[in-house]
C-alpha cells in the first residue's frame, strides 16, 4: 500500500485537524485462465476456454478534528470502466456514510460466494436462481445513506436506505444485525437481514422481499459456515410470483499461513415455478496460495447441475495469477 502525504498549513487551519492525512493507494492485478465444460453446444468458431483480467485501484482518505470527529473518503476503480465510492463521518454515536459503497447487505454478509474469497467463474447463466445464498439489493452501486451503530459486546448492526433515481422507484431499505462472541477457543458469528425494494423487476408497483440468515464458527484453522437467503417477489395486488431459496455451506482449512484450503456448497431454487422448475446444485473444491506477500495463485474447479427451461450440467476450471499493491 502507497501512501501520499497531504499536509498544509491551510487544510489544518480550515479544518482544525489533529494530524495530518495522508492518502493510501492500494488494489490489485489479476490474471487468469477460465475453461468449462457443459451441456449446451457450441457455436461455430466458439470454445470453453478464455484468458480474462480484472483490475482495482482504491484510495482511502481520512481525517481527525480535536474533537474526535473522523471522516474518511472512499474511491474505488475496477477496470476502469465501474466506479464505487463513499464519504464516511464518525462519532462516538456510529458512523454516517454517504455514497454508493457502503451498504448493510454488502458489508455484514456471511457468503464465501458472494464475498468472492475464492475464484468461481463457470461461464454459464443459470436463469431463476442464485449462484449465493445473500439478500443485497443495495449492492448494484445506487446511491445511498448508510448508519453503522458502534459495536457494543459482540452486537453490530448497520441500516441502509438507497435512491434509485427519479428514473425508477426501485428504492431499497437493508437492515442487518450480527452478533460475534467466543466460547473457549472457538469463535462465531450469527447473523441475519431483511431487505425490500419496489418496482425491482421493472414492473410497476412490484415489490422484492429479500431476507438472510447464517452463522460461521472457527476453531483453529478449520471454519465452517452456513447461510440461508429467499429472495420473494410480489406484484403490486401482493400475490407472490416467485420465491428463490438459497442455501450455502462451506467448510475451510488453513493448511499453512500462505496456503488455505475451501470447499463450497451451494442449492438454490424457485419454489413457486412450476414451468421451468429452475434449480441449481454447485460444488467448489478452491484454494489460495501466496507465492510471497503481496503474490499469490487462487485455483478453483466447479461442479454443476442446473435444471431448468434447458437443462445445464457440467464442470469449471479457473487458475489466477494476483498480485495486490
Amino acid at each position: 500500500m502507497r501512501k501520499v502525504l497531504l499536509t498544509t498549513t491551510a487544510l489544518v487551519a480550515l479544518g482544525g485537524i489533529s494530524a495530518a492525512s495522508a492518502l493510501d493507494i492500494s488494489g490489485f492485478q489479476r490474471f487468469e485462465y477460465q475453461s468449462w465444460d457443459d451441456t449446451a453446444a457450441e457455436a461455430a468458431g466458439a470454445n470453453d476456454t478464455q484468458f480474462a483480467d480484472y483490475n482495482r485501484v482504491q484510495f482511502n482518505h481520512s481525517v481527525t478534528g480535536d474533537n474526535g470527529m473522523t471522516a474518511s473518503g472512499y474511491y474505488r476503480i475496477n477496470n476502469w470502466s465501474e466506479a464505487y465510492h463513499d464519504i464516511s463521518v464518525s462519532t462516538d454515536m456510529g458512523t454516517l456514510s454517504f455514497g454508493n459503497y457502503t451498504t448493510a447487505g454488502g458489508f455484514m454478509y456471511n457468503s464465501h460466494l458472494y464475498n468472492g474469497t475464492f475464484r468461481v467463474a463457470t461461464g454459464q447463466t443459470f436463469a431463476g436462481v442464485d449462484t449465493s445464498a445473500a439478500a443485497a439489493i443495495a449492492d448494484g452501486g445506487d446511491n445511498s445513506v448508510n448508519y453503522t451503530m458502534p459495536s457494543v459486546g459482540g452486537l453490530s448492526a448497520m441500516a441502509t436506505l438507497t435512491d434509485a433515481g427519479t428514473a425508477s422507484n426501485a428504492d431499497a431499505t437493508e437492515v442487518f444485525l450480527a452478533y460475534a462472541g467466543k466460547a473457549g477457543d472457538m469463535g462465531y458469528r450469527v447473523h441475519g437481514g431483511i431487505v425490500s425494494a419496489d418496482d425491482s423487476t421493472g414492473s410497476a408497483d412490484d415489490e422484492q422481499d429479500n431476507s438472510e440468515y447464517g452463522i460461521n464458527v472457527d476453531s483453529g484453522a478449520i471454519g465452517v459456515r452456513m447461510t440461508r437467503a429467499e429472495k420473494t417477489t410480489k406484484t403490486a395486488a401482493g400475490v407472490e410470483t416467485a420465491k428463490v431459496e438459497s442455501n450455502e455451506y462451506a467448510v475451510t482449512y488453513k493448511a499453512t499461513s500462505d496456503l488455505t484450503l475451501g470447499v463450497v456448497v451451494l442449492d438454490s431454487k424457485d419454489k413457486l415455478d412450476t414451468t421451468n422448475n429452475p434449480k441449481l446444485d454447485q460444488t467448489v473444491i478452491a484454494a489460495n496460495y501466496f507465492i510471497m506477500p503481496g503474490l499469490r495463485i487462487q485455483a478453483s474447479t466447479i461442479d454443476f447441475d442446473y435444471e431448468g427451461a434447458t437443462d445445464n450440467s457440467g464442470s469449471a476450471l479457473n487458475l489466477a495469477l494476483r498480485i495486490d499493491f
